[in-house]
């Protein structure tokens, strides 16, 4: 082997390196809060350990995994669980602190909390929901689902006057305002 030829190699070797090195930086390893069963599919919404949530997309892989540690890449859209790549979007960012407005276009988690009481039958445009927290939420977006739930968990997101509250037990979040 040349000199030149040696020096290639070496070249080609800490590019790749460096180029590794910075696609790392790209990621952050975490891990998932809930659901537990965490299971990889389509619509499911995830909570991090760093209090992001996300949610899987175009993805039926059926992991059964219960707080697994993964690994998320962001700019790539990426969530890596053992030798599975799935493709994940970013639904609201980590609190970085206790905001009571959040910039429009940007969904930040404002309570995680219940809904009160037991939830049964159809919910709908206008129907009214009490947190145990105190708040009241009024559903403006459409929607149309057959629920039966007890007193369930809820995590709620805001986005200026906007609000999203994500429901255990339910197929899709609910659009709404805040009354109170």
């Amino acid at each position: 082997m040349t000199r030149s030829h040696a020096r290639q190699v070496i070249v080609i070797l800490l590019s790749s390196i460096l180029l590794s090195e910075a696609n790392a930086q790209d990621c952050f390893e975490a891990s998932i809060l809930s659901p537990s069963p965490f299971m990889g599919n389509h619509g499911e919404i995830f909570k991090l350990s760093d209090g992001s949530l996300w949610e899987v997309k175009n993805e039926y892989e059926y992991l059964y995994e219960y707080y697994p540690a993964v690994i998320i890449c962001p700019d790539r859209s990426q969530l890596i669980i053992d030798d599975e790549s799935l493709a994940i979007a970013l639904v609201a960012a980590a609190p970085t602190s206790k905001r009571t407005n959040s910039a429009a276009g940007e969904w930040v988690i404002f309570e995680e909390t219940n809904l009160e009481g037991s939830i049964s039958g159809t919910v709908q445009q206008g129907r009214i929901f009490k947190t145990i927290s105190g708040s009241i939420y009024e559903v403006t977006g459409l929607t149309l689902q057959l629920v039966l739930e007890l007193q369930p968990a809820v995590i709620v997101l805001q986005n200026g006057d906007e609000y999203k509250l994500i429901v255990e037990g339910f197929d899709e979040p609910l659009l709404c305002r805040k009354l109170k």
